[in-house]
């Protein structure tokens, strides 16, 4: 049998034991026959310190587990004094965190040694991250604010978009790239502008302008350009786009329709009718930012525009003309007119441009071609005309005679040949054998007989108390079509 003593040595054994494993045991219970010696002292003494120890360990434990508000400790183990500046640490340590996830990255420790070291750089590290970050949202800004300047007026929203979603964005610089051009520019408008008040000019136009460019937006093209009242418009940049030659056909075309709807417009108002002609070209243009580091704009530049604008002045009022290249990169669907021979400096040969009329998969669109019916006049009218370069009056005044008219065009008989597509102004012969005030102006079509004599002109331009003489010359017998 084993003694009292034995068993107590054997428990104080295993009590210790569990200490050196880091668990907490269970006092040891002492008899009450076990005599006041250093024995029954020494479990006296084991037992106390059991009692510091599990409460020190409980809070160890709930400081493991991140509760650092806990109850104090009161003990004389010199322990707790480290475990109390250690837990105070951590309390600081916790509020500077929170500082910092607050947006304060100015706190700093300096009371926990290599800790500190590496949560100091942590700190410094996020504050350089947030500036970085800060820096590169305020270009996203300006570059997304460049974005929407740029073509925020003269393109759609959904391009807009798609042009902020780009992970490249707004690509700087240029690059080459096969784009769909559309020029337009309004017959005989400077010659109207001058007969105008400057109030009248600027809302005839703006209206005119408002209509064309909700079309335009419509049908994804990006406004290049507004010269006065001719526009540019570019199809396939700055986002790309497999079908931006049917875009642009369509455009034009709705441009066109639109017409009637302005015109009405200026009617009501007591503004002269306007007429338009439209341009459409395929090529490889240079796109891209043009400018200088003050001001620049993302424009189109190359030998594209020069062609589309050359196809353009060849047009006469209500016409869209468009290239070879087009014609070929659409393929099919096309309801072409007739041919137009395109002359240019530069080029070796005249380029075989088609009125275009509509497309097969778009009768909506369709533009009407009315025959003109001429009247023939019993006393043709003496005129006086000049050729026109680039809206500037090309030699002397020549006679000629204005033998048939129409709503829109007339056939006149001059000595000398008229290229086609010159433009050219007219006076009427007063009674007095000179020139008559006011100035008409037209485009020649082609010539109407086989000698060569007489042309089929379309007048661009003609004032309105010229519109009403004229008007009243086609009320008289009609003759025929051209």
């Amino acid at each position: 049998m084993i003694s009292v003593k034995a068993e107590l040595i054997d428990r104080l054994t295993a009590t210790l034991h569990y200490l050196r494993t880091a668990k907490v045991p269970l006092p040891v219970p002492i008899p009450d026959d076990l005599p006041d010696n250093e024995f029954r002292q020494l479990i006296t003494f084991v037992n106390r310190f059991l009692v510091e120890f599990a409460i020190f360990a409980e809070a160890m434990e709930q400081i493991a587990q991140g509760e650092l508000n806990n109850r104090p400790i009161t003990s004389k183990m010199a322990v707790v004094h480290s475990f109390k500046a250690l837990q105070s640490n951590l309390k600081h340590l916790t509020w500077k965190t929170q500082q910092i996830a607050a947006g304060d990255l100015e706190q700093r420790v300096d009371f926990m040694g290599d800790f500190s070291t590496a949560f100091n750089t942590m700190a410094q590290q996020l504050k350089d991250s947030r500036e970085q970050l800060v820096d590169l949202n305020k270009q996203l800004e300006r570059r997304n604010q460049f974005i929407r300047e740029t073509f925020g007026r003269y393109t759609s929203d959904d391009i807009v978009d798609v042009l902020l979603d780009l992970p490249e964005g707004l690509k700087l610089g240029g690059e080459k790239r096969q784009v769909t051009l559309l020029m337009s520019d309004l017959r005989g408008f400077t010659a109207l502008a001058e007969r105008l008040e400057a109030t009248q000019v600027v809302a005839l136009l703006n209206h005119y302008l408002s209509g064309m460019i909700e079309i335009i937006q419509k049908n994804g093209g990006t406004i290049d350009d507004i010269i006065g009242d001719a526009i540019l418009v570019v199809f396939g940049a700055p986002v790309a786009m497999p079908d931006a030659a049917q875009r642009a056909i369509c455009c034009g075309l709705e441009m066109q329709k639109a017409m009637q709807e302005v015109n009405e417009y200026n009617f009501q108002k007591g503004w002269p009718e306007i007429e338009m002609g439209i341009a459409l070209h395929t090529g490889v243009a240079v796109v891209g930012n043009i400018g200088s580091t003050k001001r620049s704009k993302y424009g189109v530049i190359g030998q594209p525009v020069n062609l589309t604008a050359r196809i353009e002045s060849f047009t006469v009022g209500g016409q869209v003309l468009v290239s070879p290249t087009l014609i070929r990169s659409v393929n099919h669907g096309l309801i072409l007119g007739e041919e137009v021979k395109v002359h240019g400096k530069g080029m070796p040969k005249a380029l075989r441009c088609r009125e275009l009329l509509g497309h097969e998969d778009y009768p909506e669109l369709l533009l009407q071609e009315e025959k003109p019916i001429f009247t023939t006049l019993a006393d043709p009218l003496p005129c006086y005309y000049v050729v026109l370069t680039d809206k500037h009056q090309d030699g002397q005044m020549q006679r000629a005679t204005l033998v048939s008219i129409s709503q829109r065009q007339a056939v006149v008989e001059t000595a000398s040949p008229l290229p086609r597509r010159t433009n050219i102004m007219l006076q009427l012969e007063g009674r007095n054998g000179k020139e008559e005030s006011p100035e008409l102006y037209a485009k020649v079509i082609q010539p109407f007989d086989e000698l060569g004599q007489r042309y089929l002109i379309h007048f661009t331009w003609v004032p309105p108390d010229m519109q009403v003489r004229l008007h009243r010359l086609t009320d008289g017998p009609r003759g025929f079509e051209p």
